[in-house]
């Protein structure tokens, strides 16, 4: 990190010595935020906004210090940072530039089309960061990059719009059915850890969720079935977990034999592995295994996750959120 982008780290309000200070005349938490922001955005050399709020508008016209044109997301945060104070919102400290750019792959999720970045004026391929869950906010593993086209049609759905939508199977909002299906399936995994649902639909994992992503553990299966039919995983060892645990779940292994069988075929017809799943036969036949294994499946998945995590041990997966959702990375 340059001095300028350490400069606008921090002055964000948690950095603030007026963050801590009782007096009843110092700033709130938002007026503190909207002039690191100003300052920032001045020092950044980024273009003055003269519908931010006025506390962004004076520290901006007031900062005399150095300025230098920024990376693409440092300013792409700067960015993210000013549209939300104008909407009154703030930006939780655990997005930051490197995290921007850590769950940015240069490709839709949604539309599989290549973003477009540092271009001039508005394109649908621009890359736009969404909030996965309206209620959750701006937060590390809440937020995904999306294209503007993309984006624009989410608009402040909840994941019960989006799913009614995408059941429909008819274009809406210029997205296609099939978008629309890997936009549920996106939302899915932080919706469920949001609001502590248990993960009560099986959804087809049409979007491999990027990295900083949650997942349910229906997703991590279907994600861990995938990389085992593109070759990913150890084959001899894969096969025996899931056999072994269909066995204890007193199932027929053929279910999953079968589902493994269909599953490699539409993945070898398929570019994007996610499209596989929405080939009706493969998830029918996940379906009738996954419900048929489902008290030994769920147990040793959630184990298997637990000790990644602790693993890692990754702050964003086990403090900023409630125990018990699925960060992807």
């Amino acid at each position: 990190m340059n001095d300028l982008q350490d400069q606008a780290d921090a002055m964000r309000p948690e950095h603030s010595p007026l963050a801590s200070s009782t007096s009843a005349s110092a700033p709130s938490l938002f007026e503190q935020e909207c002039e690191a922001v100003g300052r920032a955005s001045a020092a950044a050399n980024l273009r003055f906004d003269k519908s931010g709020p006025e506390t962004y508008q004076r520290a901006f016209r007031k900062y005399k210090g150095p300025v230098a044109r920024q990376d693409y997301f440092v300013r792409k945060c700067l960015g993210l940072r000013l549209n939300a104070i104008k909407r009154g919102m703030l930006v939780d400290p655990s997005v930051t530039p490197d995290h921007l750019r850590y769950i940015t792959d240069g490709i839709c999720p949604v539309t599989l089309e290549p973003l477009e970045f540092e271009t001039r004026g508005q394109s649908k391929l621009n890359p736009s960061v969404d909030r996965l869950v309206n209620d959750v906010g701006y937060r590390a593993g809440n937020i995904c990059i999306l294209s503007q086209r993309a984006n624009r049609a989410k608009g402040e759905k909840s994941f019960e719009e989006v799913a009614s939508i995408a059941t429909q199977g008819e274009p809406a909002g210029g997205l296609e059915p099939v978008e629309w299906m890997r936009l549920c399936s996106l939302m899915y995994g932080a919706w469920d850890k949001a609001y502590q649902r248990g993960d009560p639909h099986l959804l087809p994992l049409a979007a491999i969720p990027g990295p900083g992503m949650f997942m349910s553990t229906s997703q991590v299966v279907q994600l861990m079935l995938t990389r085992l039919a593109q070759g990913l995983l150890p084959a001899d060892r894969a096969h025996t977990m899931w056999r072994d645990l269909t066995v204890a779940a007193v199932a027929q292994v053929h279910l999953y034999d079968e589902m493994m069988a269909l599953l490699k075929v539409a993945i070898s017809e398929e570019e994007h592995p996610g499209n596989a799943w929405l080939h009706g036969d493969v998830f029918t036949a996940f379906e009738h295994w996954y419900n048929a294994s489902h008290r030994t499946l769920v147990p040793h998945v959630e184990s298997m996750l637990q000790a990644r995590t602790q693993q890692r041990d990754d702050p964003v997966a086990k403090e900023l959120w409630p125990v018990g959702g699925r960060y992807h990375h």
